[in-house]
């Protein structure tokens, strides 16, 4: 099954499938707002960036609980 078909069974709609510039960008600002967080862990920055940026990121439609939907990306 594939993750569309499984994000449709919660109410969540894929839009579209963002680009390596976008995903960069995110897991960069991710990365920093994590590790300034959280210093006592120790993190690495650019570590988790590219764990990050590795990862496959949407703009989707979300259910919201008084039924009506909402954008995320």
């Amino acid at each position: 099954m594939s993750i569309e078909a499984d994000l449709k069974k919660d109410g969540i709609e894929v839009i579209q499938a963002l680009d390596t510039l976008k995903i960069n960008s995110i897991a960069r600002n991710v990365s920093q707002k994590i590790c300034e967080t959280f210093p006592e862990y120790g993190f690495n920055p650019n570590e988790l960036f590219i764990k990050l940026s590795r990862l496959n990121m949407y703009i989707a439609k979300m259910p919201e609980r008084n039924g009506r939907s909402k954008l995320f990306l």
